[in-house]
């Protein structure tokens, strides 16, 4: 039986993070990879950004993630990172919302990481409905 082993880059390490927090539906424990000054599209603030997800992952039975084709430039304790986002979810049937919400979406991300003490976090991000592949 093998052991998993958290990725030794701390790029990858964030991603893993944000990934295993969204499948968790633990909107807390992404938000703590979340800086606190941390800018989203159109102004979204980290309270908002916070609230937001709550109201998605309490929507969802199930969430999977798939992140690839992941590009980073990094610059010191900072980088860009660029990668497409797979969801894919099991709405919940109360309610209706398994006709209102998406089974899948895949969306293109840009985020502003740093270094902050011990982890890496997400300073800013951007993102846009993209092709599946």
């Amino acid at each position: 039986m093998g052991c998993s082993r958290a990725p030794a880059d701390p790029i990858e390490a964030l991603l893993a993070e944000l990934e295993a927090a969204a499948e968790a539906r633990d909107a807390e424990r992404f938000g703590e990879r979340l800086a606190p000054a941390f800018q989203g599209g159109s102004g979204l603030g980290r309270p908002e950004a916070l609230a937001q997800l709550k109201r998605y992952f309490a929507a969802y039975e199930s969430v999977a993630i798939e992140v690839y084709g992941v590009e980073s430039t990094r610059d010191g304790a900072s980088a860009r990172v660029r990668c497409v986002v797979e969801f894919s979810g099991q709405a919940r049937k109360a309610f209706g919302l398994e006709g209102l919400l998406p089974p899948s979406a895949v969306y293109r991300f840009e985020l502003d990481v740093a270094g902050e003490g011990q982890a890496w976090t997400v300073r800013g991000a951007t993102w846009e409905l993209a092709e599946a592949p």
